[in-house]
């Protein structure tokens, strides 16, 4: 059966009431840019449901909520890779399907139960949010075009749920109706979820606890989200509702400045070293924040980390930093919007320096603008000097380099001088 087409044409409800009138199987891939999801049918029957990078798969919400270990999850992962090397998915690798999007995945909760690693009715409950969660997503895209690719019906014991197609259907449809109101309600979900005082009783759920305790001040709404065991869409409509009773209000977030004023980022290898000097230059508390970004011809979710520091007019800068697993595509474009740039470099060893060797290059790509590099030691035994920093680099000769410790706010303090100074 050929179906493939654009959702303005044939909206994606229509195209799985097709699937399944028809009882078909085979995978439903969809794609909208950057994002893609997919969809797995068997005789017209939804078992499984992916997309990126909206949701978190099912195995990393039982991790988050201590149902299941990374350890397990590895080697579950491991032994589902074996048996694509000797059994590799039957007309879907010939069809350009990648691994996510293929049969063994669907397959992942089975093992899991064989493997008496996790009941069946959470296996059963966690993967029903997932296949409801990414229909969600892929409802919400009205610009996306799919694919309906036939392929062997799966075995039925490698299979722990199947799911009617009409009330998967209707619970998407039902999510896409209600979210609006609720990102009404937020604002954004970029926006840093703050905890207000109340003298009043309040009865909250177990999902409304869960957020309230990953509150702190710093984190953004999309990080808190990420980081509970539930789907997008509850977690997202369960801080509207604290959001509604007035214990929780939305502050715009600190990476809002961004464009606005002043902007210095660092880039490391080492997170932790990066908000060690992030938390000495800044006057205010650093926050958390979650973007989706563009990367190539994917999407990604970046972690940032920013804070604020009054500068010597009585202004503000802003300072930040993305996780060191960005892309460096996605910096590129920041730098559009940065003013300057803090290059970390580890002086323990030769090698520690020579980490620091792709943020180097990326400087030097990013060209427009000015960079500095900040030498730290977390060791002091064998430090490696200036002479030696610059060999190992390749650092150009008008890159200036500062010694300082990245705990003390004042060294910290003639570091950020050195990139204002440079500026134009």
């Amino acid at each position: 059966m050929a179906l493939e087409g654009k959702v303005r044409d044939l909206a994606l409800p229509e195209v799985f009431r097709l699937i399944q009138i028809s009882a078909k199987t085979g995978v439903l891939r969809v794609r909208a840019g950057s994002r893609k999801g997919s969809v797995h049918f068997r005789s017209g029957q939804i078992h499984y449901a992916f997309s990126s990078p909206s949701g978190a798969p099912f195995a990393e919400r039982l991790i988050r909520a201590g149902k299941l270990r990374p350890s397990q999850l590895k080697a579950a992962q491991a032994e589902l890779g074996a048996a694509q090397a000797v059994s590799p998915d039957p007309g879907f690798a010939e069809a350009g399907l990648s691994p996510d999007e293929g049969l063994l995945p669907a397959l992942l909760p089975a093992l899991l139960l064989r493997r008496e690693l996790v009941s069946e009715a959470e296996l059963v409950s966690y993967l029903r949010d997932q296949i409801e969660d990414s229909v969600f997503n892929l409802f919400s895209w009205p610009d996306a075009e799919f694919e309906f690719i036939l392929g062997e019906e799966p075995d039925g014991e490698g299979l722990l749920l199947t799911l009617d197609a009409e009330a998967v259907i209707m619970e998407g449809v039902r999510r896409v109706d209600e979210w609006p109101p609720v990102i009404a309600r937020l604002g954004s979900l970029e926006k840093v979820p703050h905890l207000e005082p109340s003298v009043r009783e309040v009865s909250l759920k177990p999902q409304e606890w869960a957020l309230i305790c990953l509150m702190d001040g710093r984190r953004d709404g999309n990080t808190i989200v990420a980081q509970t065991a539930a789907d997008r869409f509850h977690a997202a409509k369960a801080l509207a509702n604290l959001v509604a009773a007035g214990l929780v209000t939305m502050r715009d977030p600190t990476l809002e400045l961004l464009g606005k004023k002043i902007a210095v980022a660092l880039q490391g290898p080492i997170d932790i070293y990066n908000l060690t000097l992030l938390a000495s230059l800044c006057d205010s508390e650093v926050t958390s924040h979650r973007r989706t970004e563009p990367a190539g011809e994917e999407e990604i979710e970046v972690q940032f980390t920013a804070g604020v520091r009054e500068d010597d007019r009585g202004g503000e800068l802003l300072v930040y930093f993305p996780e060191s697993r960005t892309p460096p595509d996605v910096i590129r474009r920041m730098a559009l919007e940065t003013s300057g740039f803090i290059v970390l470099v580890n002086i323990n060893s030769r090698d520690s320096v020579a980490a620091s060797r792709r943020d180097v290059a990326l400087m030097q790509s990013i060209k427009e603008r000015p960079w500095v590099v900040a030498a730290y030691a977390s060791m002091v035994d064998e430090a490696v000097y200036e002479e030696e920093i610059r060999q190992i680099l390749s650092l150009p000769e008008g890159v200036p380099v500062v010694y300082c410790n990245i705990r003390d706010p004042e060294d910290s303090a003639g570091v950020l001088d050195a990139v204002l100074s440079r500026l134009p």
